[in-house]
């Protein structure tokens, strides 16, 4: 019914409380209480869980409807080691027998906070004490949000889930250290090196806690600048605990359907001009690069300084491989500089690589083909890969245009593919 999410943190950021209310506000009634009797079987698992009282509430936000967490519980120690709260959640999910990929979110949304408290604190993750996110409500946030997600079936595999920017506040934060700046380093150093951008604002306040901002990288592949295009199905509003005067302090997650055949994701092009450079350095460049992740490599010629031919190399990759194919541009092409640049682009959904078995002249040959369908399912490209035509080629001894018009004719056959064009 829906297979994209937006985790709409622009405005008020997002916390661990937040995200689950607002999940659990797009769950059914009989879902949300089943997470609320779970969360509750809990403490039969993990024996500092002490739960008072734990319920959903329909609260008011500058005005707007939102879900709140409301719990209590026995507060305990002030502080525990991060291993121990780790294995809390671990214990949890398995009591729950939730499902691979919840458990996976969970102990993954939990190991990034314990990590990112003994990187800034110089500590090693098995002795790396934890203060404000030790207590009870950080186990039912992650674990809640994990039962919630597996309730709206959002695991599923079909689901593309973004985030907004996000907004982290201003002013200072107290906690157990003493008083820092906001976003604390914490905050930073779950968002560092991935792909999300933060906003300072728009109150002077705490938006974004560690808790969140850990769930959030283990659910968004990355933060877009607007919504992708799709038809809005349901939103789920969590409110979060202080009430603003300028926003209003709430989480919103929104289920929608994908409305075309176009995905929209973004990629990096590496860019940089060669000149002095022979023939066949450029060839090798090009074969590094594309034996290390890029994703496409072109030289185009063009005219430089003085009037000197160059050569422009470019390189579209995933923010992934860039660091390392960025080291093998200066190293193998001498280059000084190299220009990077992030694009949006829109791509078509429905392609697949498809291992296609042909027989041709009494031989089976296994032929890779890349095949794109419209959103009605119907097959409108097909392109069968070039090193496995050539290979075939080579062991029939004909000509490379002719074993790919016998591979295109023979793979459309078993395709059921109408007379297209495979260009």
């Amino acid at each position: 019914m829906y297979n994209r999410v937006v985790i709409d943190c622009q405005t008020a950021g997002i916390s661990g409380d937040m995200l689950l209310s607002s999940l659990a506000d797009l769950a059914t009634q009989e879902s949300r209480r089943k997470v609320i009797d779970c969360l509750y079987s809990c403490q039969d698992a993990v024996g500092w869980l002490r739960i008072k009282d734990l319920e959903f509430k329909q609260v008011s936000r500058s005005g707007f409807r939102a879900l709140q967490l409301s719990i209590s519980y026995e507060q305990g120690k002030d502080e525990r080691r991060g291993v121990e709260v780790y294995d809390a959640v671990a214990r949890c999910c398995k009591h729950l027998s939730l499902s691979e990929k919840a458990k996976d979110f969970a102990l993954k949304s939990m190991e990034e906070i314990v990590k990112a408290e003994a990187t800034i604190h110089m500590e090693d993750i098995s002795t790396v004490h934890l203060h404000e996110v030790s207590s009870a409500d950080t186990v039912v946030d992650i674990v809640g949000t994990a039962l919630v997600l597996q309730e709206l079936n959002l695991f599923n595999d079909s689901v593309e889930i973004y985030a907004t920017k996000v907004a982290v506040g201003g002013g200072y934060v107290s906690f157990s250290h003493g008083m820092v700046s906001n976003p604390a380093s914490a905050i930073l150093e779950i968002f560092k090196g991935k792909r999300f951008i933060l906003l300072g604002g728009p109150v002077e306040h705490e938006l974004t806690t560690p808790t969140g901002a850990a769930m959030l990288v283990n659910l968004a592949r990355c933060s877009l600048d607007f919504y992708p295009a799709f038809e809005c199905v349901n939103v789920g509003y969590g409110a979060g605990m202080q009430e603003f005067t300028s926003i209003p302090n709430m989480l919103k997650v929104v289920l929608g359907k994908a409305s075309e055949s176009y995905v929209r994701d973004s990629i990096i092009m590496l860019e940089t001009n060669l000149d002095d450079v022979e023939g066949e350095l450029i060839a090798g460049v090009v074969d590094r690069l594309m034996s290390n992740g890029a994703r496409d490599v072109s030289v185009i010629q063009v005219i430089g300084k003085k009037g000197r031919p160059s050569y422009m190399l470019r390189v579209l990759c995933d923010r992934d491989a860039m660091n390392n194919l960025l080291s093998i541009m200066f190293r193998e092409s001498g280059t000084l500089g190299v220009r990077v640049q992030e694009y949006d682009r829109y791509i078509l959904a429905g392609r697949d690589l498809l291992d296609v078995p042909v027989r041709i002249k009494d031989r089976e040959f296994k032929i890779r083909a890349k095949v794109v369908r419209d959103s009605n399912g119907r097959i409108i490209h097909v392109k069968a890969e070039y090193d496995d035509v050539a290979s075939m080629a080579d062991m029939l001894g004909i000509p490379y245009r002719i074993a790919y018009m016998m591979a295109y004719k023979s793979i459309s056959s078993m395709l059921n593919v109408e007379d297209i064009s495979s260009n």
